[in-house]
Order: C-alpha cells, then structure tokens, then sequence
C-alpha cells in the first residue's frame, strides 16, 4: 500500500475509534440535546456521522475502478450537501446509538477499502470542491484530492467539536481534550479547511 495513503488510513481509524467510545458513553438525555448555533442535536450529528461515508463511498470506488451501493437515502437532483445530510439524519431519528454505529462501521469498511487502493496520482490530482459553499456563499474552488481526503479523515473530530457545544462538561474529560488537540488540519488545503467539512 502507498505509504501516504496508509498515514490517511490510520487518521481515519484513530478518530474512528475515539468516536465510538464517546457515542457509547453519552446518556439519552445528552443525545437530545440541541447543539448551540445548529437545529441538530447531539444524537443527529452522530448520525450524519454514521451516514455521511455512504454518499462518499460510490465516487471513491468509482475512482480506482471498483463497484459499491449508493446510499439508501436518495440523492437529490439538483445535488444539495445540506439537504441529503437531512434527509439521512432525519431518517434514522428511531435508530439506537449501536445500529447507527453498525450502520457506520459498513460504510467505513468500504470507504477504507477504496482509499487503500489510490495511488500517488489520486493524491495528487486537482479537482473541483463545493462541499458546503453553496450555504456559505462561495464558490467553488480547485483543491488537491490528497488534501480534501484529509479533511475527511477528520471529520470525526470537527463535529465532536460541535457535540461538545452542548456538552461542554464533557470537553474537560482528558481523553477527549488530548485527542481534540492532536487533531492537526495542516494537510487540508485552504478551499476546504475555511468551511464546514
């Protein structure tokens, strides 16, 4: 494996892990809670979350060749981030902290499985990102795919951030702080790193 590829792999799994042992430790109340600035709760950002690699996973696939299932939450036309992510947020309101999880670790699975296989030329390439930009009214910009696939892999952490707005007893617990603040966005280029991942 392309042993840049394996450093992304492995900031993917870390977050990953440190996710999951904060999502099983929440309490039902602490998952109803709003996240301030947002009209998500905390319960609705895990499950964005949980779901997000689904819409990911197809075009990673399609870039080293390989098939994969599109997500079961339909794809709106003309394509909106903010309104898929909705939709698969409010589709899972029933589902338990374990099946979002499960439902997560499915994805993941096939997302790293596709990761594994880019090479120095996927890293490299420029393609064309809009991400949130639409929402935050700008642009779209070029960027390195290398470095949009950072911003990814650290997914995890930016929104525990958010969690953490309305759990701020939570953010002084050690574990968290001192992974929040190994969290390094230095490969994710500028274009990406100004607006919500």
């Amino acid at each position: 494996m392309n042993m840049r590829v394996q450093l992304v792999i492995d900031e993917f799994n870390r977050h990953r892990r440190q996710f999951e042992h904060l999502c099983r430790q929440l309490t039902p109340e602490e998952l109803q809670r709003t996240v301030p600035g947002s009209h998500w709760t905390v319960k609705d950002y895990i499950a964005h979350l949980c779901t997000i690699d689904g819409l990911i996973v197809p075009r990673f696939a399609a870039m080293v060749g390989k098939p994969a299932p599109l997500p079961d939450t339909p794809i709106p036309n003309p394509f909106d981030i903010d309104d898929w992510n909705e939709a698969a947020v409010r589709s899972r309101a029933e589902r338990s902290i374990e099946e979002l999880l499960a439902e997560a670790a499915t994805h993941r699975e096939r997302l790293l499985r596709a990761v594994a296989e880019f090479t120095d030329a996927h890293l490299d390439q420029e393609i064309l990102y809009g991400g949130d930009r639409r929402a935050l009214g700008i642009p779209p910009s070029k960027v390195r795919f290398g470095g949009l696939l950072w911003g990814v892999a650290i997914h995890d952490p930016t929104h525990t951030r958010d969690i953490l707005r309305a759990l701020p007893h939570r953010a002084e617990e050690p574990w968290i702080r001192e992974w929040l603040a190994s969290v390094s966005d230095t490969l994710v280029p500028q274009g990406v790193r100004e607006q919500r991942v």
